[in-house]
């Protein structure tokens, strides 16, 4: 199971082992038979984006509080949470429950657990949680990659949906570079196949290093676009002039756009799944515009 901790830093460490670290930190354990990769975002807040793809990696968040995060640290991770939608929880370290309880009546995670940290309950915790099977297509979204001598190309990434298999001849996108799992492993084990919410990474034969760039999907259909309809919901506390030029989040992609009516035009092509995308402002005081989703056609 993938966890973001966002909020305050040193939790991840606690729970896990340091593992693949960039832009964002991942940190590996088992408790009771049950494999569990905490997920960091280790440049935010200098990078906005980070705080995104890392609860866009997951299938839970929780926001770790301790008493010197500053308030406008929290208040954005509570937008972006709220902005998501996660499913979460709260672990708080030296503050009390009614010190955060007002702040989130408005939000999503007003109903969220409030937890201590206490490691031996975060896991008793966390391994109550049912993770979601999501049946279909093959879809692997990536969010590191690089070159290993004497295997090759390795993807690092998570089974958004369906299952994989070795020697699978699938689809990347949005390069639409055919390619091959030439090997998969999970937690540093050899598996033939790998299933929905695995932890991953692939031998990949038919795409260079720089093609396996974070938020490309390896599948069997994808659609790719520089394009998009959207109906934009903004963020209540965005009282700037609304912007021209933006920073997209689609799924673990990071793409430039301009904003033209209900359009959103793309720097670049994006591999796009129905999935919501998140509009951004780094530049700006208030770095959450908002939310946009695509228009049905008619």
């Amino acid at each position: 199971m993938n966890i973001s901790i966002i909020g305050s830093k040193g939790l991840a460490k606690q729970l896990g082992k340091k593992g693949t670290s960039s832009d964002i930190t991942l940190y590996n354990t088992s408790f009771q038979g049950r494999y569990f990769t905490f997920i960091e975002p280790e440049k935010y807040p200098e990078k906005v984006q980070t705080l995104f793809q890392a609860m866009s990696m997951s299938q839970f968040t929780i926001l770790y509080l301790t008493a010197d995060l500053p308030k406008n640290i929290l208040g954005e991770c509570i937008i972006a949470v709220d902005t998501l939608k996660k499913k979460g929880a709260i672990v708080l370290d030296v503050m009390e429950k009614d010190e955060i309880k007002p702040i989130l009546q408005e939000t999503s995670l007003r109903d969220f657990p409030i937890l201590e940290n206490n490691p031996t309950k975060i896991f008793e915790f966390l391994s109550e949680i049912e993770q979601e099977n999501i049946q279909g297509k093959p879809k692997v979204v990536i969010d590191h990659s690089f070159l290993v001598k004497s295997v090759g190309n390795v993807a690092l990434g998570t089974v958004a949906s369906g299952e994989i298999k070795k020697y699978d001849k699938l689809t990347l996108f949005p390069a639409k570079k055919e390619v091959m799992i030439k090997s998969i492993q999970i937690h540093d084990k050899d598996y033939d196949k790998a299933s929905c919410g695995d932890r991953l990474g692939v031998s990949v034969k038919g795409a260079e290093v720089e093609e396996l760039k974070r938020g490309s999907v390896i599948s069997d259909r994808m659609d790719c676009l520089k394009e998009l309809s959207v109906s934009i919901t903004k963020n209540k506390f965005f009282k700037d002039d609304i912007p021209n030029e933006v920073m997209c989040i689609i799924g673990l992609q990071y793409v430039r756009a301009e904003m033209k009516e209900n359009k959103l035009l793309f720097e670049s092509e994006i591999a796009y799944d129905g999935e919501q995308i998140i509009i951004l402002t780094p530049e700006k005081k208030m770095r959450v515009f908002g939310v946009a989703a695509a228009l049905s056609e008619t």
